[in-house]
């Protein structure tokens, strides 16, 4: 059986790739917090509900294609940490690379996420120089 905390992140992983913002709201506070923490347009943090959305659409409709797929949790008492697979193509810029995402869980929802992409310089040199892109 899986841990309390995996059932959560997967509830969420699921609800951001369909836009279900009513489970989101369940699982998020509406004060959470998501820190990007690779050189990009969006480096930094994103601070409630509207600003991890609008931070999550953005990314998502800055590439022609974008896919993050889970490869792994690994789940403790207060934090859950995701390895994903992140696919993306810019124009001829195209991206194969492995993601950390680190949540803290409280109260049985997600109220902090740090990305961590194991490649930064790949995952900088994807988004850079982009005047298309815009900084949340």
């Amino acid at each position: 059986m899986d841990h309390p905390n995996v059932e959560i992140v997967e509830r969420a992983w699921q609800a951001v790739a369909e836009a279900d913002i009513e489970t989101l709201e369940a699982l998020w506070p509406p004060d959470i917090v998501w820190h990007v923490t690779t050189d990009n347009p969006w480096t930094g943090d994103h601070v409630g509900r509207a600003a991890v959305l609008d931070y999550l659409a953005d990314v998502g409709d800055a590439g022609e294609a974008y896919e993050a797929r889970i490869e792994d949790i690994l789940a403790s008492d207060d934090r859950v940490l995701i390895v994903s697979r992140v696919t993306a193509r810019r124009g001829d810029r195209k991206i194969d690379t492995q993601q950390c995402m680190l949540a803290r869980i409280e109260d049985d929802m997600i109220v902090e996420v740090w990305t961590l992409p194991l490649d930064p310089a790949a995952f900088a040199g994807f988004w850079r120089a982009s005047s298309t892109l815009k900084a949340g």
